[in-house]
Parts: C-alpha cells; structure tokens; sequence
C-alpha cells in the first residue's frame, strides 16, 4: 500500500511535467536547494504509553531540506529532517505533584528522489523517501536530560510540497505535507507531518 503511495506520486509528478509548454522546460534551473520551516506531526508513540501519559498526539518542531537537482524535474533529497516536540508525564505512585517533568522528541531522518514540476512563479514536488524515526521520552531534570525511553526504526516518506516564488533566489513553501510510516515491532505505525517555510535556491 505505501508503495503504490510512492509510485503514484511520482508517476502522477512526472505526467505533469511532460505536459507542460517547452518554454518551461528551456529555463534555468537550480543546483541546490534549502528548505527550512515550521512543522506540526501527527505521531504513533507505540507499546511504549504504557509507561507514561501522553497528554495527546500533537507534536510541533522543525524541519530541514536539501535537495540536489540532478535535472529541472528530478532530484535527491539528501537530507530530510525534522524535529517535532510533543507534551507528556510520568505518573508517580505518590500523586501527581510528584509526576516526572518529560517531554516527547520525534526525529526524522530521511533521504531519496524526488521529481518537480516548475514554471517561474509555482513548484509542485512529490517525492518518495527513507530512513529512521528515532522516538524518545525525555526527562527535563535541571541542565541533564536523560533519556528515559528511546527508539529508532526505519521509516519510509510519502508526500509532497508547493512553492512559490517571491524572490529569484527564494520561495514561500505554502505546504509539505508527508505520511511516515515506521516499522515498529513488525507493524506500520502512521505519522503525519505538515511544514511551511522558506525555500533558498542555489
């Protein structure tokens, strides 16, 4: 299922592209580009909830991009990665004035091709992507933050994103939105990221 999730993107990313006008495809394209933004996850957090409480599934953070352009319409993301933060607590046995002070860290660390549709002014990306989501519960002790519980498995990428252009060398990316599928004990957990930022070409 998340294969075909992949291959559709890429396939319907790839059908635009050939359909627009060949002046297009005469212009000049970037080698590099950078992309950093806000980010808001929907994440699994996995068997390990039965060790502390989650006070929900929302996590917030940031996101990094590079991207080196093979070709105008083709790409490689060398480095994806995002870093979201969610809200939790360890119950204590004495009451809740005694719980742990914790916090939830998501991080994704993804790479693969991603294909583009351009013109001037709008960039339409899909992409397919792999590599780890690494989840942890955090003890926030004084200037130490152990790591109370901790994972990392690998992820694939699924998604998309929408630039456009203000500046030669810049672009407002309106959206990014990406499924993450993690393998978790033998088991697909889904996550969700949307990010909007700023796009640096090069």
């Amino acid at each position: 299922m998340n294969r075909l999730l992949v291959f559709s993107l890429l396939l319907a990313s790839l059908f635009f592209q050939l359909s627009l006008p060949a002046d297009v495809h005469s212009q000049e394209r970037n080698y590099v580009d950078l992309f950093i933004g806000a980010s808001y996850g929907k994440m699994a957090l996995g068997s390990e909830t039965a060790l502390f409480a989650p006070r929900s599934r929302n996590f917030y953070g940031l996101e990094f991009n590079a991207k080196l352009n093979l070709h105008k319409n083709v790409g490689i993301i060398l480095l994806d990665a995002g870093i979201l933060y969610g809200r939790t607590k360890i119950p204590s046995p004495l009451g809740s004035q005694f719980d742990a002070n914790t916090s939830l860290q998501s991080y994704q660390f993804l790479f693969g091709p991603e294909v583009a549709c351009r013109n001037r002014k709008v960039q339409i990306f899909g992409h397919g992507l792999l590599g780890t989501n690494h989840t942890a519960v955090v003890w926030n002790f004084g200037n130490n933050s152990p790591t109370l519980i901790g994972r990392t498995h690998f992820a694939l990428g699924a998604g998309g994103a929408l630039d456009v252009n203000f500046k030669k060398h810049l672009a407002y990316r309106v959206f990014q939105a990406d499924l993450i599928p993690t393998l978790v004990n033998g088991r697909w957990e889904k996550n969700y990221r949307f990010s909007i930022g700023i796009v640096a070409h090069f």
